[in-house]
């Protein structure tokens, strides 16, 4: 469809696309950042609480998103396992934010770990020691069966501490028990763990990554339902002192302001290094539209700018930066808006769209009145 641009697929998303997760553009600073956090997970079985800041617009969301992908492509052991959850904005409590967690663990894995334990295991696998605390999630998980909808919805039902169920189909999965304290939960989400990072050789264990977004949202909560959160997470990450990476993003304009909304049990347990992702300059700008590009051309040349002009591009960014910071959203929005437009209006020549093609829709007020910081994913 965009041939005539040299372009395979459209470059510019104003939302964080999972479709979009292989693309990093840029930012070469975070890029570094997140391939050491990446080597040091793998590399070492110790537990970690990792931090991301970013500021609003920069790319949290794809970040994680990007991570994930980084992480379900890698080839060998230990495998790095990725989870996304989010903290929901009117949380009632610690187990609507386990319910986010349950819902992104990879099932079909976890099935198949079950019959590794059977396999180096004598006697019941709910017998072992990973389930004495919550011995319903191996009937839950052996419950789960593509041909058995009824039981595989109660199961899941079960797994994320929905209310509902009867006793008639807990009696059908074999569970004689709810889900219904954030210690129920953090019992459960500690057998998951477990046996998601399960290998009888300890050298391949895998590493559970558990990403929760938007954890600034929990300065919104309800003191008592933050304290929830922040206690039940600090007992999860201390019933792993191996093969759990926990990974808590914030965005808000000051960074200082994390400090403010972490416990001090958690902040005790977060790694020094802080992931930041700051506002950008012109020039980091500017490679990042160049790099964005790059990764979306059918046949490289010299026109990187195509279908603009570098100077148009240069343009744009100068406007931005007049008037509000430089971000990956920003920039986003803005090329995605002025090239629709335009694309409309006319195709580009050989030499791309110059300066005075865009300027109408660079100063068009509509574009402003859509370009807002917002709590959303980015």
């Amino acid at each position: 469809m965009f041939e005539h641009l040299n372009l395979k697929e459209w470059p510019f998303r104003t939302t964080a696309d999972e479709e979009f997760a292989s693309v990093w553009a840029g930012r070469a600073k975070t890029r570094d950042q997140v391939d050491r956090l990446l080597r040091k997970m793998q590399m070492f079985p110790k537990s970690g609480l990792h931090i991301l800041w970013a500021n609003f617009g920069m790319g949290k969301t794809h970040t994680l998103y990007h991570l994930r992908y980084r992480c379900n492509n890698l080839k060998n052991a230990p495998l790095l396992i990725p989870v996304y959850a989010v903290l929901p904005k009117r949380s009632t409590g610690f187990l609507e934010l386990y319910r986010e967690i349950i819902q992104g663990l990879p099932y079909d894995f976890l099935r198949k770990q079950i019959q590794k334990v059977g396999n180096n295991t004598r006697g019941s696998v709910s017998l072992h020691p990973m389930f004495q605390r919550s011995p319903g999630v191996v009937k839950a998980l052996l419950s789960m069966d593509t041909e058995d909808i009824e039981n595989t919805t109660a199961a899941m039902q079960w797994l994320a501490a929905q209310p509902g169920l009867t006793k008639g189909q807990l009696n059908q999965i074999g569970v004689s028990y709810r889900i219904k304290t954030p210690e129920d939960g953090i019992n459960a989400l500690s057998s998951l763990t477990s046996l998601a990072c399960y290998h009888p050789d300890p050298t391949k264990q895998a590493r559970l990554v558990v990403m929760i977004d938007e954890y600034q949202r929990v300065g919104e909560l309800n003191p008592r339902i933050a304290a929830e959160n922040h206690a039940s997470l600090h007992t999860y990450f201390n019933a792993h002192p191996t093969n759990l990476q926990l990974v808590l993003t914030f965005s808000f304009g000051n960074k200082q302001n994390v400090d403010f909304l972490l416990s001090p049990e958690i902040k005790s347990r977060a790694e020094p290094v802080v992931i930041n992702l700051d506002t950008l300059t012109p020039g980091e700008a500017q490679e990042f539209v160049r790099d964005l590009l790059a990764q979306f051309r059918i046949t490289s040349n010299d026109r990187w700018a195509y279908p603009l002009t570098p100077e148009a591009v240069d343009a744009i960014i100068q406007t931005i930066s007049r008037r509000k910071t430089l971000t990956p959203r920003r920039l986003m929005l803005y090329f995605n808006y002025i090239l629709q437009e335009i694309i409309l209006e006319k195709d580009p020549n050989d030499v791309g769209y110059s300066v005075d093609d865009i300027h109408k829709y660079l100063m068009d007020p509509q574009l402003g009145d859509m370009d807002v910081d917002q709590d959303s994913s980015s």
